[in-house]
Order: C-alpha cells, then structure tokens, then sequence
C-alpha cells in the first residue's frame, strides 16, 4: 500500500520483534543472530487483503528464504502491520530457533527429529471461508502438510549442510483445489504428489498454509 515503503514497513518489524537490530534501508542486521532481513514489495489485492514479500537471509547461504505473507485487516486494523505481524508470528521464530532455541519468539516451534537432524516446524494457519468439518483445524495442526514434506525430505539421504526452507500452500475454493509446494524458494509441487491427501474439506473452502525448516544436526547429537 502506497502509505508504507519496504523500508517503514522494515522499521515495524525491529520494533516488533524486540532484538537488537541495524537498518539499512529496507534491510535489517540482527548482529545477535546472525540474521540479515529484507523487505521486498506489497502487492496489495484490496483495501484490507494485501500479500508482503519478506525475506531471512544468513551471509553463509549467500540468499535468502522469502515468503509472501498474508495480510487481512481485521477490527479495522491495517493490513500491512497484520502481514507483518503474521511473518513475525509464523515464520522468523523457526529461523531464530536455529540460532537461540530459547528465545521468547521461539515458544511456538515444534522440533521433530529426524535421521541425521530435525524438523522445526511453525504454527499452521487455516482458514475457514464456509463449512469445513468439526475439528478440521485439530487434524491439520496435528499433521501438517509442509510436516509431511519435510518428512518426505529427510528420508532422501544425507542432509545439506545449509538449512532446508519450506511451505506449502492447499486451498479449496468453490468446489476446487489446489495445493503449491516451495522448497529453497522454488515451486517444486509436481515432485510430492499425494502430499495434501490428508486434508478432508469435507463439503467446505478455505485454505491452510504452513511453514517449516529441515537441518543437520552435528553427528555428535545424533
């Protein structure tokens, strides 16, 4: 939205995330972490659903780990700063768990070990536009779709030494559906078919998103 440029909306989230922080423009170093976060666009659909670009980046990995958060204006609250607070909320806690497991952001991350490492995985968000089952939220927060990826993963060989970045994305709107796997930033959907089957939208819509990290551990904690 016009009011907000990458770098105000890259104030906000320091201010939001209480860490120590260095701006540069629409670029934040947390020098405690080790972290480096960017803030790219706004692509606004409507006056209260906007979709921000925001970015965690490690100067080892040479990128960064990007996702589009959603922003949805409720109460009369703005859009953006709901976007921002979503990222802060599901997002950089798995990226902050890496570096300092007990820090307050990282009371929401589930760690599921794995052979050769573990899974740390972020609150799921679903939405429920009309009429999916009782107890539909219960069943996908006990096993979430990017869970059953990152599970998928583990079992190929031999974990990379920089950490695995994913979300996945499954909606049903009108009758049909559609489902978006992002590996390390590309969509790689084709390559884990079968992945959402255990979603039951039952006779309703809405659309379930979760997030989720996948890295070695040294052998000596296996």
């Amino acid at each position: 939205m016009s009011e907000f440029d990458p770098e105000q909306i890259a104030q906000f989230i320091a201010s939001v995330i209480g860490t120590e922080s260095v701006p540069h423009g629409h670029v934040l170093e947390l020098p405690e972490l080790g972290y480096r976060i960017e803030v790219g666009g706004v692509m606004q659909h409507d006056a209260s659903f906007v979709e921000l670009l925001v970015g965690v980046g490690d100067p080892e990995w040479g990128g960064y780990a990007w996702d589009r958060s959603v922003g949805i204006s409720r109460d009369g609250s703005h859009p953006v700063g709901e976007a921002v607070l979503a990222w802060t909320h599901y997002v950089l806690p798995l990226f902050i768990a890496l570096r300092q497991p007990e820090h307050p952001l990282t009371g929401v991350v589930v760690r599921r070990a794995v052979t050769g490492g573990e899974i740390l995985a972020g609150p799921v968000v679903t939405r429920n536009f009309h009429g999916l089952p009782d107890g539909f939220d219960e069943r996908v927060a006990a096993n979430p779709p990017t869970m059953v990826v990152a599970q998928w993963l583990a079992t190929g060989g031999q974990l990379p030494e920089r950490p695995t970045w994913l979300y996945t994305a499954c909606s049903r709107v009108s009758g049909v559906e559609a489902s978006e796997v992002t590996v390390n930033n590309a969509q790689v959907t084709e390559h884990f078919p079968g992945f959402d089957d255990e979603l039951d939208w039952g006779g309703g819509s809405g659309t379930v998103k979760s997030w989720a990290l996948l890295h070695a551990l040294p052998d000596y904690l296996n």
